[in-house]
């Protein structure tokens, strides 16, 4: 992921872009990170990677509808109540749920930085980095996915588990 460069964004955009950096690199290690241990231990792991993407998800909703509210344009308030909505409702749902449903509401979220209402007023460097940690978040969520369908990693759970 490349940082856009310092004159190309505003200074609390430049930090809050840096942060996302670090944010894209944590979810990447933590979806990497539970195909290390045994599925047991990394059971308890494999929510972190939708609740990281939720928690994004929240902060980037709240930062376009917010703008977008502030120069009176309420375009994106439908998507960004449906959003808000699978953000919240993820803690509450087990991981074979809130993976896909995280997947579905970073494509979501992609579109929404498709809209005209958001191209015109965000920098181009700052579209630009957000469509790059995005597509660490797919890898990542994808990632979970794949490790929360594995055979391997179902049998030797209902090994563990007595099932």
């Amino acid at each position: 992921m490349r940082l856009p460069r310092d004159p190309e964004l505003p200074a609390g955009l430049k930090t809050l872009s840096r942060l996302q950096f670090i944010h894209g690199f944590v979810v990447v290690a933590v979806a990497t990170a539970i195909w290390l241990p045994s599925p047991t231990v990394a059971q308890s792991w494999v929510t972190l990677v939708a609740l990281l993407a939720a928690l994004h998800l929240l902060l980037q909703v709240g930062l376009y509808t917010g703008s977008a509210l502030a120069r009176e344009d309420a375009g994106l308030v439908p998507m960004a109540a449906l959003l808000l909505v699978a953000a919240c409702a993820t803690p509450f749902l087990p991981a074979w749920a809130s993976t896909p449903l995280m997947a579905v509401a970073v494509m979501l979220l992609f579109l929404m930085e498709k809209v005209g209402a958001v191209r015109e007023h965000w920098p181009q460097a700052w579209l630009r980095g957000r469509k790059q940690h995005m597509q660490f978040l797919m890898v990542s969520l994808g990632s979970v996915g794949f490790w929360l369908i594995s055979q391997d990693n179902q049998a030797l759970i209902k090994a563990a588990t007595g099932g």
